[in-house]
């Protein structure tokens, strides 16, 4: 997602997206494409929606109000179900709509549900804590243990979509790390500095997917 796109190209590519997802599935059930193929280009579109999702989170723009001004919620509605029956629920009627009395419901459901976020936020969660309490330890024999967790965390944040600048400031300071080992082991200054640094950002990423409460 180009951050400098302006509203009207967001547009756009959310019109593209919704109606990819829907002609997929026209294909596949016509056997058209096989369900390799469908099941790849469909999460791959499902991830330009999230992408378009956070994009909006981080200019507090309401999705569900874009949706409304450009009369396309049924067909959004649809792409979303599609997703669900595929992918999640393999039931129709428990899909996820949106309409006027339940937008903020279903805002918070896309964001719980879409490409199995739950599972990655716990992951990425996970790691950040892990590494900060093994940088908080006395006695390490070496810095194995926290550039492993470092590149673990790394691996999981690039699951997510959308989190191009937390992993652009992770990767700086596991860069810093790899070339100051020994302070690893040795300056816990140094340490507490890289924790204070990482929670930081274990900030800013919960603050950009709004999962304080």
């Amino acid at each position: 997602m180009d951050n400098n796109k302006n509203l009207s190209d967001i547009e756009s590519e959310l019109f593209a997206l919704v109606n990819s997802i829907t002609n997929l599935y026209q294909k596949y059930q016509q056997g058209i494409i096989n369900d390799s193929f469908f099941r790849k280009a469909l999460k791959n579109a499902m991830k330009g929606l999230l992408k378009i999702k956070l994009f909006f989170n981080e200019k507090n723009i309401s999705l569900s109000e874009v949706l409304i001004y450009m009369n396309f919620i049924e067909q959004y509605n649809r792409a979303v179900k599609i997703f669900k029956e595929i992918y999640i629920l393999n039931s129709p009627e428990e899909s996820i709509e949106i309409g006027n009395n339940n937008i903020q419901s279903f805002d918070n459901e896309l964001r719980n549900s879409i490409l199995e976020l739950p599972g990655i936020t716990s992951e990425i969660t996970a790691s950040f804590i892990t590494l900060m309490d093994a940088l908080k330890l006395e006695g390490l024999a070496s810095s194995d243990l926290i550039l492993k967790l470092f590149k673990e965390l790394k691996r999981n944040l690039k699951k997510f979509p959308g989190l191009d600048l937390i992993q652009l400031e992770v990767d700086e300071i596991y860069n810093r790390a790899v070339k100051n080992k020994q302070n690893l082991i040795k300056n816990k200054s140094f340490r507490d500095i890289i924790v204070e640094r990482l929670y930081q950002i274990f900030k800013e990423f919960q603050q950009k997917l709004n999962l304080n409460p």
